[in-house]
């Protein structure tokens, strides 16, 4: 590893670095515009300017495309790196609109930030402002203010690279160039909202999210996108029980700094149609008055019928947590075969990037516990007319597959669920259960990753977590009651299932996840006893 010199203190970093990234990796921030890790570097902004030390004396670079190498020496605070940062500063507002008091990205503006810190403050401009198009419809979710543009190109860049479908083109000469779509084009790609996350000003805004909340209103909650089975990592911004946007949240090994337009927009599900109170056959009853029914009609089939007439349906949707315990407490009450999978796929469009076709976000996981996931076999078990109660766990299967089940033969419903959707009308007894937004949980995605969530809103009415309903469902059933009080106590058990958690906590649980995949030394020592 090399070790260079910052403001003469010596650094030991990872090689292969640029300035910026070194520089970021021991603490020290180098103010920068075009500079993104996730692009291509362009050098075009040149607020990275630092002082160098070389053979010909001292001279100024740019760090984003100056390599970190062995003895190194840097300045980046002094007196003429500052005054480089001024004039720099005092350009790029030099035609820059002051539109803050109504700009989407008051709070979280690059330019805003670096000004307080390198501002000049006084304009020695006396010429009027160059005037351009202030309200560009680029494409169906992005909007474009030329006036406000940096011209720092990252969004050019993105469209060129990332997502190779060259939208964006940089226009004119001087003082006239822009951003602009290429004619009869528009911003439309499946992942063109990223455009808005890497702009550095508030040049390109969100049409879902304009004018709709000062972003230090909001707080922010590490989590997951539960679109589809890849499992993107987010920011999940919310303010009062009500969830902003998602924003992408970089993780290497999942979806890098990128999420796709269809996984950003899916927070409105969150929103709306959100089940608060516990029903009887579509009407409201109190939780208690519900929970006693159902939890009688169990008693009663068992009583009359014996194990083998009631079957649970575990749920890719729900969280690793909720379908353990499902699994788990039915395994106590009626035996291990009774807890089936999906009765129906769910599929959508996908790309070779990050969109998956599977639009579930846990069906990895439920392969994990040992639940199967052919919806063959299921469709098979509901059609057996010895199937007298099915307790269904978050299902979004509402129309076709129901409703030939329901022709067949009707077997008690009970359904535990986050959505007041046709399902929960449909079913005998309904308990309002957590969105993966209100409660801690994990999700192993379609590469086997095991990934957290954080619970960001309070529950909704009644709503509790899926394992905590089920334990009180189910617990007369029980011969010993589990100490489930918290997901801690969930994965005390899980741990025993799934040896990849062995002696980890879920508070424990990295950031960027935990792949359950083999080690090579796994596959090795496996392959060697099969061989024996």
């Amino acid at each position: 590893m090399p070790k260079i010199i910052i403001d003469a203190v010596e650094y030991e970093v990872e090689a292969g670095q640029n300035l910026i990234q070194a520089a970021a990796s021991v603490g020290i921030t180098i103010p920068h515009y075009c500079y993104h890790p996730g692009l291509s570097v362009s050098g075009n902004c040149r607020m990275c300017l630092v002082e160098v030390k070389g053979p010909r004396g001292v001279m100024a670079q740019i760090a984003c495309s100056t390599p970190a190498t062995e003895g190194l020496e840097v300045m980046v605070n002094t007196d003429t790196v500052k005054k480089m940062r001024q004039g720099v500063m005092e350009f790029l507002l030099l035609n820059h609109p002051i539109d803050c008091p109504i700009c989407d990205q008051a709070g979280e503006c690059g330019l805003q930030d670096y000004y307080m810190d390198y501002g000049l403050y006084t304009n020695r401009s006396t010429v009027p402002k160059v005037k351009k198009n202030k309200v560009v419809d680029v494409g169906p979710l992005v909007m474009l203010d030329q006036e406000r543009c940096i011209l720092c190109s990252r969004c050019v860049r993105f469209c060129d690279e990332v997502t190779h479908s060259n939208e964006l083109v940089i226009a004119g000469r001087g003082e006239k160039c822009r951003i602009q779509t290429f004619p009869g084009k528009q911003l439309d790609n499946p992942y063109s909202a990223n455009v808005v996350d890497i702009c550095p000003v508030g040049a390109l805004t969100s049409k879902d999210f304009r004018f709709k909340k000062r972003v230090w209103f909001l707080s922010t909650a590490k989590s997951v996108c539960t679109g589809c089975s890849k499992g993107c990592n987010i920011y999940l911004d919310h303010e009062k029980g009500q969830v902003y946007r998602y924003r992408p949240r970089h993780n290497a090994a999942v979806n890098d700094y990128w999420i796709c337009d269809e996984g950003r927009l899916s927070y409105k599900v969150l929103n709306e149609n959100c089940l608060q109170e516990a029903l009887i056959h579509g009407e409201a009853h109190p939780y208690s008055t519900v929970l006693e029914r159902a939890q009688a009609a169990i008693a009663h089939t068992l009583e009359k019928h014996g194990k083998v007439a009631i079957g649970a349906l575990a749920s890719p949707h729900a969280s690793l947590e909720d379908n353990f315990v499902l699994q788990d407490l039915l395994g106590q009450v009626l035996g291990p075969d009774q807890v089936w999978g999906p009765a129906h796929q769910e599929l959508g469009s996908s790309d070779d990037f990050l969109r998956q076709a599977d639009k579930t976000p846990n069906r990895a996981g439920l392969a994990f516990l040992g639940i199967s996931t052919d919806p063959e076999a299921t469709q098979k078990q509901l059609a057996n007319p010895e199937l007298k109660l099915l307790i269904i766990l978050e299902n979004n299967c509402e129309e076709a597959a129901f409703d030939q089940l329901l022709q067949t033969h009707r077997p008690t419903l009970i359904y535990l669920g986050s959505k007041q959707n046709r399902l929960a009308q449909k079913a005998d007894y309904t308990l309002p259960i957590t969105n993966h937004a209100e409660q801690y949980g994990s999700y192993v995605n379609s590469e086997q990753r095991l990934q957290k969530v954080y619970r960001a809103l309070l529950p909704s009415g009644d709503a509790q977590p899926g394992w905590q309903a089920l334990l009180s469902l189910l617990k007369p059933q029980l011969k010993a009651t589990p100490s489930y009080s918290d997901v801690e106590d969930v994965w005390g058990q899980l741990r025993e299932k799934i040896p990849a958690l062995k002696g980890l906590s879920f508070y424990e649980l990295p950031e960027d996840g935990l792949s359950l995949l083999p080690t090579e030394t796994e596959v090795l020592v496996a392959e060697e006893v099969g061989n024996v």
